[in-house]
């Protein structure tokens, strides 16, 4: 192993939450950083390009294209998992949607033994992480890394949609991440000036120029080294192959996501005892809540056919409106290329008794037939829906003790009943919305799952057969102030000193909405809470 300069801190991971972590450590000028990301830099045009996402969610040259093991609820499907590997992680390759979720979620985090993570604690680094277009509010932030934005281009589908949504008894709603969550509404997106913006782009570019902070791509941490239980470094593969040490005098932070992180925990000698046991790895801490409690969005399509050539099937179908797209973007900065996944969403309750909203919808406007495919050669758009709180739990384990062989996967989703009936009631809504005005007027047709999908059972088996995850896996490395918790909640692991994680695996429960967002909060407190413990006291 080669021989290596000594850092104050190594972060492992340039995604959402590493690269804010990185860029807040090295900020004073007073520590030296080292950040190590398995990917390259995000040159490729696709990340950069909002529509750009059907060209990279399969792309393994920027995408760790994960495949769960069968899933026993889903006919023993394996289920796609996209994971970005390049810097900016998966938030460069993500739908670009900005969802914090409901303040509940982070008062029931601090419920759960999570102090100091309620919502009025975690509100100022949601702030701290934007530039928002709606500027310094109560509630939003301007100035930071990432700018979220609303779309620039107008849209006839995603007018009707939430015209309907409001005639079929749901409240307009222009703000998901304001005092509320229910309704129907245009989405926040993270975009500025018609190209993608993430904490790579708005916190590291600035940060490359600073002495302190170093940054190499292409290199692939295979374990923590520890002295004793002191986590004093990582060992990891540069691009060439090559073996080398990464020394930390302070901290080593993991942000490697709800994957990686507790495989790399696993490799590392802190999880449970059998494993580690399995595999041979020699036990640094015992842990055995590391890798369950995973958790993620589950969605299911309904594709409807349009009477009128009003979707971007019928754009991608044309050369001469693909040229226009082209001209568009690269002068205006307009147009559908600057899409992100989906334009308009709705929240709702899926029953009246549920006291909080449970669902999630996204109008796409477009169809496909798979993951990463090209649209259908017909005019069409989908409106998927999700559930807030899933109540299965997976797991993720290691295959073996090889660090190249990715983790095994085991979403265990749809095995709770609660869940299965969720998804019925949850399709009878989207429905609900489409057969209502003015959008029962736009549709010609359902295409899935069809018209002769009725009863409970057969939209069951819709689900089972054509659901898919929207890639927000978390919750694999639990914070809490229990003893099976894996991290405390200054993000600490348990057993060990001198390492920290900082990303979606340390979330005790998933949050109702697109993830990201939680994510970079998630590296904005994590930086000020390690600051706090080397520098006397640094807060917002």
């Amino acid at each position: 192993m080669q021989t290596d300069v000594p850092f104050d801190f190594v972060v492992v991971g340039a995604g959402s939450a590493g690269a804010i972590v990185a860029s807040r450590l090295s900020e004073s000028g007073k520590y030296s950083v080292l950040l190590l990301e398995a990917g390259g830099w995000d040159r490729n045009p696709w990340i950069h390009i909002p529509l750009g996402v059907g060209k990279t969610i399969t792309n393994k040259k920027v995408n760790w294209a994960f495949q769960t093991e069968p899933v026993p609820h889903l006919g023993d499907r394996r289920v796609y998992l996209a994971c970005g590997k390049v810097v900016g992680g998966s938030g460069a390759i993500n739908g670009m949607v900005h969802v914090r979720g409901q303040r509940e979620d982070f008062d029931d985090w601090q419920e759960a033994g999570c102090d100091g993570w309620g919502w009025n604690d975690v509100l100022p680094y949601f702030r701290k992480s934007e530039d928002h277009y709606l500027g310094d509010t109560p509630l939003h932030g301007k100035g930071g890394p990432v700018s979220v934005t609303k779309s620039r281009t107008p849209s006839v589908l995603c007018d009707q949609f939430i015209a309907a949504g409001i005639n079929a008894g749901l409240e307009r709603n222009d703000d998901f991440n304001g005092e509320r969550q229910d309704g129907i509404g245009v989405y926040d997106h993270t975009v500025r000036r018609g190209l993608r913006s993430n904490s790579a782009i708005g916190a590291l570019r600035a940060a490359r120029r600073r002495s302190n902070l170093s940054i190499e791509t292409r290199a692939q941490v295979e374990r923590v080294l520890f002295n004793g239980q002191v986590a004093v470094g990582v060992a990891y593969r540069d691009a060439r192959g090559n073996l080398k040490r990464a020394s930390a005098s302070r901290e080593v932070v993991l942000c490697s996501g709800a994957l990686n992180t507790p495989k790399l925990l696993l490799l590392s000698g802190v999880g449970p005892e059998a494993q580690l046991q399995a595999h041979r790895v020699p036990m640094v801490a015992q842990s055995e809540e590391v890798g369950r409690n995973l958790q993620d969005h589950l969605a299911i399509r309904v594709v409807s056919k349009t009477r009128a050539p009003i979707t971007l099937n019928d754009e991608l179908r044309s050369w001469w409106k693909r040229l226009l797209m082209g001209a568009r973007f690269a002068f205006q900065r307009q147009g559908p290329l600057t899409f992100a996944s989906a334009h308009a969403g709705m929240f709702f309750r899926t029953r009246a008794s549920e006291s909080r909203v449970d669902a999630q919808a996204f109008l796409m406007p477009f169809s496909v037939p798979g993951i990463g495919q090209y649209p259908h050669p017909f005019s069409a758009f989908t409106v998927s829906v999700t559930q807030s709180w899933p109540s299965s739990r997976g797991h993720v384990e290691l295959r073996d003790a090889d660090p190249r062989t990715p983790p095994a996967i085991h979403p265990n989703h749809l095995a709770t009943e609660e869940d299965r009936q969720f998804f019925i009631r949850a399709v009878r809504k989207v429905r609900e919305v489409l057969a209502t005005s003015p959008m029962k007027e736009l549709v010609s047709e359902e295409y899935l799952p069809g018209k002769a999908v009725t009863t409970d059972e057969q939209i069951l088996d819709y689900v089972r057969n054509r659901s898919n995850t929207i890639y927000h896996p978390c919750g694999t490395c639990r914070m809490g102030n229990d003893p099976g918790a894996v991290v405390d909640p200054a993000l600490r692991v348990r057993g060990v000193r001198g390492l920290r994680i900082a990303d979606a695996s340390i979330m005790p429960r998933i949050t109702s909405g697109n993830i990201n967002a939680t994510c970079l909060m998630i590296g904005e407190k994590a930086a000020d809470l390690i600051l706090a413990t080397h520098d006397d006291g640094a807060g917002v």
